[in-house]
């Protein structure tokens, strides 16, 4: 339990981290080109435990998911093989429906779908190196 609480806490600050570079840094101009895009600063800090609830969640799952699917084998290959499955999962078809929906350009969906693979790749190695040796809990 204490690994999997560990693994938890590792992947939620990988990706609060990765989303404030990829979002706040990297992708504040494609946003700010495309007028009404996100909330004013007053309306996402009101909202922030929303994104921090959603990030827990995430984080949690993440984590849990990945110690019923642990194999013996390295952990450096699992953890990116985890991260390129969660990719597939979540990262590529979200990235997809909201260009669908969303009037962006399409290098904002590429970008999307670029810097999340780079983020579930991370997350797996973090969950995968917490996880490398011993039970998985």
């Amino acid at each position: 339990m204490k690994k999997l609480v560990t693994a938890i806490v590792a992947t939620f600050i990988v990706l609060m981290a990765t989303n404030y570079l990829v979002h706040s840094v990297w992708l504040m101009p494609d946003y700010d080109a495309i007028p009404l895009s996100h909330r004013n600063p007053w309306s996402m800090r009101h909202r922030f435990w929303l994104l921090v609830l959603g990030q827990v969640s995430f984080s949690a799952m993440f984590a849990y998911i990945y110690t019923r699917g642990r194999e013996n084998k390295p952990w450096m290959a699992q953890g990116i093989r985890y991260g390129i499955l969660v990719t597939l999962l979540t990262v590529i078809p979200t990235s997809l429906t909201e260009y669908t929906v969303y009037i962006i350009p399409h290098e904002l969906a590429i970008k999307w779908m670029v810097a999340g693979s780079i983020q579930m790749i991370l997350a797996g190695l973090v969950v995968g190196t917490i996880f490398k040796d011993g039970a998985t809990s």
